[in-house]
């Protein structure tokens, strides 16, 4: 209850206080600190369920992987690889899965391959994870090969895996790929694009420099486009110096979003590039007029420390 409550500390209170521990009371606080952006904690809390002498399940297995996947940190995702397969894990599909997916994302493609490659049965899951884990890094070619493989073997696509090819044609530059994917949704196999599938076509598009393409494409869309497709546009539009047709589109964000201060920038500067100074000090005016605040940036660190265990 207090880790769905985004409580770890009060967690961990009634954690500490049990006297007798099993795999659940591990696992679910583990889980607790996982979810709620304390990862570091969760694998010290691991390594003393280790030194206590209790047996990790898969549950726990799952757990500590979904860590490590946070993390992002590819020594500690072969640390925990080695760890799963020493404990007899490794045949486990779930737990397969999540490897793939982990290495993936913490940039071991190599090893998310020979993973995969290493399975002797495969879930749709696992070849979700795959090809997503190659469209991640850019692998298109490769992506469609996995793609291709999975149709082979009898296994139906669903509306997930259109969305990982279309990103993955994207990333890749493959225009007409991703085009045919998007048709073959409704043509083929009877579904309806989501919203997601449609916000990919046009990242497909604008990435390919077709931002007229584009545009045409979001004007003729069933359903109202979100926000994330009108950046993705305005985005595009910028990049080719198409200053005008970005300022009319971010007039249609900012009134989807009037209180979203990074639309104001956008225009402020989309102004300022062509050495409009007047509308820069309008688009100003209007947000003291609005009491729009202006967001402070973020920022990111990198962890240089290693797990000795």
């Amino acid at each position: 209850m207090y880790a769905a409550c985004g409580c770890p500390s009060d967690a961990y209170n009634v954690f500490k206080n049990l006297r007798n521990k099993n795999i659940v009371s591990w696992t679910s606080m583990i889980n607790a600190y996982g979810d709620n952006g304390h990862p570091n904690e969760a694998l010290d809390l691991f390594e003393e369920m280790e030194a206590v002498g209790e047996r990790p399940d898969e549950v726990m297995m799952l757990a500590v992987i979904s860590v490590c996947t946070k993390l992002g940190r590819s020594d500690i995702g072969e640390w925990i690889h080695e760890y799963v397969v020493r404990c007899g894990f490794g045949e486990s599909v779930r737990v397969a899965n999540a490897l793939i997916d982990m290495h993936s994302k913490c940039g071991n493609m190599e090893k998310a391959c020979s993973t995969f490659d290493g399975m002797t049965r495969r879930t749709l899951v696992t070849w979700t994870a795959m090809i997503q884990g190659l469209a991640l890094h850019g692998h298109g070619r490769a992506a469609l090969t996995r793609f291709s493989q999975m149709q082979r073997e009898g296994f139906r696509l669903d509306e997930v895996v259109v969305l990982i090819m279309i990103n993955a044609c994207s990333h890749a530059g493959l225009v007409e790929e991703g085009k045919h994917f998007f048709r073959s949704m409704a043509e083929e196999h009877g579904m309806e694009p989501w919203m997601e599938h449609y916000g990919s076509m046009v990242d497909l598009l604008c990435r390919a420099g077709l931002v007229n393409e584009a545009l045409d494409f979001v004007m003729n869309m069933p359903l109202k486009p979100d926000a994330v497709i009108w950046r993705t546009l305005v985005a595009a539009c910028r990049n080719q110096g198409n200053v005008n047709l970005a300022a009319e589109v971010l007039d249609c964000m900012m009134e989807m979003e009037p209180e979203d201060s990074g639309n104001y920038v956008l225009k402020s500067n989309l102004h300022a590039m062509i050495g409009d100074w007047q509308s820069v000090q309008e688009v100003r005016s209007s947000m003291s007029c609005k009491k729009v605040a202006k967001t402070q940036p973020a920022h990111s660190y990198v962890q240089p420390t290693t797990m000795s265990m």
